[in-house]
């Protein structure tokens, strides 16, 4: 019993570091705060992404994936801020999904250490057929609000 409420503490510890990862991204780079709803557990085949998402594979002491799934008006607004593109292609899009994935990320592996270990993006649209989630897990789903746009950060480990 002690293993699992360690493994709950850690994976529940893990989490913060990702809801405060993003809270950071968006307060410093767009001056903007965002507000977090309650996160919650969901079944993965239960899950259903926003527009665009870009996906971090998690390995070494923890394995797993690292979602962050925005709406697409969302996106747009955050290139038209940063770079000042009005109507970004697709593929501007898909970066900036695999940007804010890999800054959040990179934040949380730079508190968790070397053997917290992060894959390039893998950045798509919409929810793909092909798209495999491990089987019979549940994920941590953490719903955020930036000015009137919802996105999720989606964190599932073994």
């Amino acid at each position: 019993m002690y293993k699992m409420e360690r493994r709950r503490e850690e994976f529940e510890a893990t989490c913060k570091l990702f809801i405060d990862s993003v809270s950071n991204y968006f307060k410093v780079l767009t001056e903007v705060d965002s507000e977090m709803s309650i996160p919650y557990l969901k079944e993965t085949e239960d899950l259903k992404l926003k527009d665009f998402t870009g996906m971090i594979r998690v390995s070494g002491n923890r394995k797993g994936f690292v979602y962050f799934s925005a709406e697409k008006n969302m996106l747009v607004d955050l290139i038209s801020m940063f770079i000042g593109i009005d109507e970004p292609s697709n593929e501007d899009i898909l970066d900036m999904a695999g940007e804010i994935s890999n800054v959040v990320a990179g934040n949380v592996r730079a508190n968790l250490g070397t053997n917290f270990m992060i894959s390039v993006p893998v950045v798509f649209e919409g929810n793909p057929d092909e798209l495999q989630f491990p089987s019979n897990r549940s994920v941590y789903v953490i719903p955020i609000k930036w000015k009137n746009y919802e996105a999720y950060v989606v964190v599932g480990f073994e």
